[in-house]
């Protein structure tokens, strides 16, 4: 096992969920039902990517990454469940194996919600 060291891609993704969950994008507006559009924010989906990695994880035997992300208990419990997950591997609490795994799949959610519905500049690194 790795020794556990600070992930400065961690706190790139903290600021990067910061202003993005702070956002709020309308879906379904301009469709054909001509309901209008519902606003949702990113953090309407947080137990979803958290749950999803932990599945992912465990898809592909991921145990270290399973073990890491339900230390705090469940994640239907976690309060805050991305923001908690980024604080502890921007704190080094998991090993560099572990970090990797989750950083770079989260990376490719929260880059690409930007690109798709954040603001100018908002995935830049």
């Amino acid at each position: 096992m790795s020794t556990a060291v600070a992930d400065p891609r961690a706190e790139r993704l903290a600021h990067l969920w910061s202003r993005l969950a702070a956002q709020h994008v309308t879906l379904g507006a301009g469709c054909g039902c001509m309901t209008g559009g519902v606003s949702v924010s990113l953090e309407d989906f947080e137990l979803d990517i958290v749950d999803y990695l932990w599945a992912e994880s465990e898809r592909l035997g991921q145990a270290d990454v399973e073990a890491f992300l339900l230390a705090p208990g469940p994640i239907h419990e976690q309060t805050r469940p991305v923001m908690l997950l980024l604080d502890r591997l921007e704190h080094g609490e998991s090993d560099e194996a572990v970090a990797d795994w989750l950083l770079s799949r989260l990376a490719r959610t929260l880059d690409s919600f930007a690109r798709l519905h954040g603001p100018a500049g908002a995935s830049d690194d």
